[in-house]
């Protein structure tokens, strides 16, 4: 079935119902993606800092998520109260939150080295993976225009530490479950990629945190950096060297017998990551720029599917089509 991710106004169930109170348009909402969920073979499990995810079409498998760890990397001023923040209405969030099948959690962020702020996450199970929503409210003080928060997306195997498997244990997408596997004296093997210059591009295999740039994380790297990137090699809590640019903010693997994959993507994304030994993919994503008592709403995904990586591109490419190549995504999303 065909994503909808995108706003009511371009789903073809939702267009007449422009102008409409938003009751009724949650009600045509509603009926839009009934069948979403119940097509989906995502199940969700939420926890108190993750959630957690089996897909009964590829049994054994458990992938978790991580909504909010270590500090944000921080740059520029905070906006004036009378600065736009994004383009989508507030109704964008309430017909997400009301699809059939949508978990919700909630947190308010207070720790130290964190601007007080409150995130709202909204995750709605879909026939290839779980489309995301996030809310950011701001209270009394702003976000700066750079706002970097990392998403940690678990693909933790039965070689990791016991206790990550309560959140994920997924054989099937695990780097570090291959590498033990493998005989004696074969080289390492990636299962990590993104896209370079319109293909599929490995990250090297190894144990080192490396990483890469989207378009948008170079243009804010750049500028806070003074011009000189070179300054800026190691980005994050784990300091994940960056290798070379990336054209989107979208990290995935595929499993070593290409028959499954699975990736994690979020509007905004500066920078991505393969850490280990947790075996987890990590995106970076700028929530800043929203002044005082503002808000800014996200679309993201999680996809989890049969077939190949460059099937997976492919419907990640029909689900964000404008946000691929050097700036798109900052033009689009300031």
């Amino acid at each position: 079935m065909k994503s909808t991710l995108g706003s009511a106004a371009l789903h073809p169930r939702w267009r007449h119902a422009l102008g409409m109170p938003v009751r009724l348009i949650v009600m045509f909402a509603c009926s839009a993606v009934a069948d979403d969920a119940a097509d989906s073979p995502i199940r969700i499990e939420l926890f108190e800092q993750f959630a957690s995810f089996t897909n009964s079409n590829h049994p054994d498998n458990r992938i978790g998520y991580r909504f909010h760890e270590h500090t944000p990397l921080t740059y520029g001023d905070v906006p004036s109260p009378a600065a736009a923040v994004g383009k989508r209405p507030a109704t964008d969030a309430m017909l997400f939150s009301a699809r059939p099948g949508v978990k919700t959690f909630h947190r308010r962020v207070t720790e130290d080295g964190w601007i007080p702020q409150d995130w709202t996450f909204h995750l709605a199970p879909v026939a290839d993976g779980i489309e995301m929503l996030l809310v950011v409210k701001t209270s009394d003080v702003g976000l700066p225009e750079f706002y970097g928060v990392q998403q940690c997306f678990r693909l933790t195997g039965t070689a990791n530490e016991a206790w990550r498997q309560k959140y994920a244990r997924t054989a099937a997408f695990s780097e570090y479950d291959l590498w033990r596997d493998s005989p004696v004296g074969k080289g390492l093997v990636s299962l990590t990629q993104a896209l370079h210059e319109g293909s599929l591009k490995l990250f090297p295999a190894g144990k080192e945190t490396v990483g890469c740039r989207t378009p948008y994380g170079e243009v804010l790297d750049t500028r806070r950096s003074g011009g000189h990137l070179d300054t800026l090699e190691f980005i994050g809590a784990y300091r994940a060297r960056m290798l070379w640019t990336a054209d989107s903010g979208l990290i995935f693997r595929t499993s070593a017998d290409k028959k499954w994959s699975t990736g994690l993507f979020w509007e905004r994304t500066t920078h991505l990551s393969d850490h280990h030994p947790a075996d987890c993919l990590h995106a970076i994503v700028n929530i800043g720029g929203i002044a005082p008592n503002s808000q800014r709403v996200l679309r993201g995904k999680i996809y989890w599917l049969a077939g190949s990586g460059e099937m997976l591109v492919q419907h990640w490419r029909e689900d964000f089509p404008r946000l691929e190549g050097s700036g798109a995504e900052h033009n689009d999303l300031k």
